[in-house]
């Protein structure tokens, strides 16, 4: 069935198409995989093709979207290989910025973290998916920020963000999915930033990485045998 959207006004239009295109995907109007077509999307929004692709360059630095090779643009669908090659490097990389959080965090760092931290426990108690996905992508990409190095932090940024954006979609389809059970599994790692322990913020991003790993696997497997 085809997906319609309402035509918008003017104001702020590409951050609202942007909005509405996100929030198609996340609640799985728009399925992974499926193609966007630029100029039926300006069409429906009743806006200018330069505009709709705009937002869709937002929501493809987002994670949300990406282009193919033959330069058609899809909803983000990450294959198990794909998903396995994000978390080899994500392992690597994240793990190095969990140590240099710890070893350059300033009380005020920690004051974020742990804001952040209770954020992404309000919002698994609430059950509310799209908040949680935010606040949990906003506290990984405090730690990044820590480490005050932004080659680190862009590396980080691009490998991840696709991760997150696919997440968005598992934590909010119909899956058995416990978010609070989720949400706990960061505070040991904001346990060993807060005290300064490079080698257990390491040990806990690790340890959390494997079972962030299995649940991400499981959806990607299951999405591509529905091909």
């Amino acid at each position: 069935m085809e997906v319609m959207f309402e035509r918008l006004a003017n104001s702020t239009l590409r951050s609202r198409i942007a909005e509405q295109l996100r929030d198609a995907i996340v609640d799985g109007t728009l399925k992974t995989g499926e193609r966007i077509v630029e100029r039926k999307l300006a069409a429906q929004f009743g806006a200018s093709l330069a505009v709709v692709r705009e937002a869709i360059i937002q929501l493809e630095a987002e994670g949300f979207i990406t282009k193919w090779p033959n330069t058609s643009t899809h909803v983000i669908q990450l294959s198990f290989a794909e998903t396995e090659k994000i978390f080899a490097v994500r392992k690597v990389l994240e793990s190095f910025a969990a140590e240099e959080a710890a070893r350059r965090a300033s009380p005020q760092d920690i004051e974020s973290l742990q804001k952040l931290f209770m954020e992404i426990v309000d919002a698994a108690r609430s059950q509310d998916s799209r908040k949680f996905v935010r606040k949990d992508l906003s506290f990984h990409e405090k730690i990044w920020q820590i480490t005050d190095n932004e080659y680190l932090q862009s590396a980080l940024r691009r490998v991840v963000v696709p991760l997150f954006a696919f997440s968005s979609i598992r934590v909010a389809s119909h899956r058995s999915f416990d978010l609070l059970q989720d949400a706990n599994t960061h505070l040991p790692l904001l346990n060993a930033i807060k005290s300064r322990d490079p080698r257990a913020a390491r040990d806990a991003l690790l340890s959390a990485l494997t079972l962030w790993r299995s649940e991400t696997v499981s959806v990607a497997e299951e999405t591509s045998s529905q091909k």
